[in-house]
């Protein structure tokens, strides 16, 4: 564990929710959402079982419990194979990472994190004063691509304190097979490294094979944050969890979060415990929104060729194709909000060079009617042209 004096005090901007802070309600037609199609509380009231019906009804809007509530993290368990209720604790999905970065790590520690990525995955380790080792994809002839061998090399070559990665990755759509995902488990149990799992899109995969074990799963030093915002398609509700088997972290986790929400919201609770209940009918909705918008992307891609190259995403609700354009990715991206309300999300919030000069845009898959918003980005096309 870190030192109980490690605070993160030299946090940079976090460009993409600034950038959303500064667009998402003002564009009507957002192309780039990463979460599934939200669904209203009415849908999961009229579906919803007796037992959280009657939770629903009897709620009283006091303090709940500081690790959540046993009937959640009950639920939580059996999307796991071997996870008890005290190795989960319920927690906002950014809150997870905040506090778990500060429970493991202290100045000077290796840390190697998947890139690009959700900022505060790296951001508040290197806040810390931490050595950053960025495990990016390649740019391979058939796109994007993670390979395993450069995590290796880092992992030989330094004492790693953590590994962060996300599969389904954020932003690239990709992940890694099975093979490639045991190696990276094998290594870190090898150097008793620690192994944080963002897995907020895990069970977005398209094909049964693409989905890997939680890391919780298959290594006794991992610690996993998931939730519902993704998959489950409640982002309003904030609530995630994060599990791990390792005591002495989850202790800690839980005296810190005594300093952020304390404890979860009430009614967010009965709302989530809902969701993760519902959770076959409701992913099997959003896989088969994700698989209609990725055939309509390729075909659209495939029409506009000369403007905007697919990049064939392998999981989860996101892809991060190239656009073709003399501007800067930041210019094509604003110029398409201002001059046709309409919002694609620039790879420089990301703050890699690389992408950005590849002039990467994200794409979000899980919302319904992205039709409107793609004709609009056609018109955009013939314009520039």
């Amino acid at each position: 564990m870190a030192d109980k004096g490690t605070t993160a005090t030299d946090l940079e901007p976090f460009e993409l929710e600034r950038f959303f802070a500064k667009w998402e309600f003002e564009a009507s037609h957002l192309l780039c959402c990463s979460d599934c199609e939200p669904l209203a509380v009415s849908e999961l009231l009229e579906h919803a079982d007796e037992e959280c019906l009657k939770e629903w009804d009897e709620l009283v809007l006091g303090y709940t419990m500081a690790n959540g509530s046993e009937l959640l993290r009950r639920e939580v368990c059996k999307m796991y194979d071997t996870l008890g209720e005290e190795d989960v604790n319920i927690v906002v999905p950014e809150e997870g990472i905040y506090l778990s970065m500060l429970a493991l790590l202290k100045p000077g520690d290796h840390v190697v994190v998947t890139f690009p990525g959700y900022q505060s995955l790296y951001e508040v380790a290197r806040s810390l004063g931490c050595t950053m080792h960025y495990w990016k994809p390649r740019f391979d002839s058939d796109g994007l691509r993670f390979h395993t061998e450069d995590v290796k090399s880092v992992l030989e070559s330094h004492d790693v304190k953590l590994v962060v990665m996300n599969f389904p990755h954020n932003p690239t759509g990709k992940t890694l097979t099975r093979e490639q995902h045991a190696e990276v488990v094998g290594l870190c149990r090898q150097k008793q490294c620690y192994l944080f799992g963002d897995e907020m899109y895990r069970l977005l995969e398209y094909e049964a094979a693409h989905q890997l074990r939680s890391n919780v799963n298959c290594y006794e030093r991992a610690i996993i944050l998931s939730g519902v915002s993704k998959a489950l398609s409640c982002p309003g509700l904030r609530i995630g969890w994060i599990a791990s088997h390792d005591k002495a972290f989850m202790r800690r986790l839980a005296e810190l979060k005594d300093y952020t929400t304390i404890c979860p919201s009430g009614p967010s609770e009965v709302l989530a415990l809902m969701a993760v209940r519902q959770r076959g009918r409701i992913v099997a909705k959003n896989k088969a929104i994700i698989a209609e918008n990725i055939a309509t992307l390729e075909k659209f891609c495939a029409e506009h060729a000369a403007h905007v190259s697919w990049d064939p995403p392998q999981a989860g609700s996101i892809a991060f194709p190239r656009v073709v354009t003399d501007k800067t990715v930041d210019q094509f991206c604003e110029g398409l909000a201002t001059q046709r309300d309409t919002l694609l999300l620039p790879a420089t919030v990301y703050g890699d060079e690389a992408f950005a000069k590849d002039k990467r845009v994200r794409f979000g898959l899980g919302r319904k009617n992205i039709a409107e918003g793609l004709e609009r980005l056609a018109a955009f096309f013939k314009e520039q042209a």
